[in-house]
């Protein structure tokens, strides 16, 4: 009896298990490090298997980013109970994107911090096409939600010119991240000392001062 076709759940089921380790392979071990023997030998599963969802180690990165950005979507378009203040909304953002780097590390990495891949090696097909084109839409959409949430806590800011706007949000953004990755990464070992991922009595000053910036002339943060 011939065997019964997957059904759309379980082929994205599967499509989802197979991101979900590879992208931890690839943030621990690196891109190059990861082969599709190895990963279909912790998946208990055959590389020609794998190979049936992605052709290729390319593809499989561009599919883990754009559902990082989704998964990371859903979970800061969550309801909010009470309407919040600007601030308090713009501190849950940024507990919600370190919430999100400890519950899945390797989507973090892999979405903020990609590898220098093999990018042009690998030729796309024209479903991966697309899977970039969304990926750069969701990453222009997560920019642009920042700068929504800035503009929203310091309403100076509206009025400058839209290469400043960037900058600053750039300045928050980049500051939030080096924190996480500093945390994550124990790269700071005597500053860290003794402290878990970002506990708030670190998080909550670093936020702060961040907002004490944004009314400071762009100069002023170089």
């Amino acid at each position: 009896m011939p065997k019964k076709p997957f059904s759309a759940e379980e082929i994205a089921w599967q499509r989802e298990r197979i991101m979900d380790s590879a992208a931890t392979v690839m943030a621990d071990l690196g891109f190059h490090a990861l082969s599709m023997r190895k990963l279909a030998s912790a998946l208990s599963m055959t590389a020609s298997n794998i190979y049936n969802y992605f052709p290729g180690k390319e593809s499989l990165l561009l599919n883990i980013r754009r559902r990082g950005f989704e998964l990371l979507f859903q979970q800061i378009r969550q309801p909010v109970a009470i309407q919040l203040p600007a601030a308090e909304l713009l501190e849950q953002f940024v507990r919600q994107l370190i919430g999100f780097c400890r519950s899945r590390p390797g989507y973090y990495q892999l979405m903020f911090q990609p590898p220098r891949s093999s990018v042009g090696t690998e030729p796309l097909t024209d479903e991966d096409q697309g899977v970039a084109m969304q990926l750069d839409r969701l990453q222009e959409e997560w920019q642009r939600h920042t700068l929504v949430l800035l503009e929203d806590v310091s309403p100076a800011l509206a009025s400058r010119s839209e290469a400043e706007k960037r900058r600053v949000a750039l300045f928050f953004l980049t500051s939030i991240h080096g924190l996480v990755d500093c945390y994550h990464y124990r790269s700071l070992p005597m500053l860290m000392n003794g402290l878990e991922l970002i506990p708030d009595d670190v998080l909550q000053p670093h936020i702060h001062w961040l907002l004490s910036a944004l009314d400071q002339p762009v100069s002023a943060l170089a």
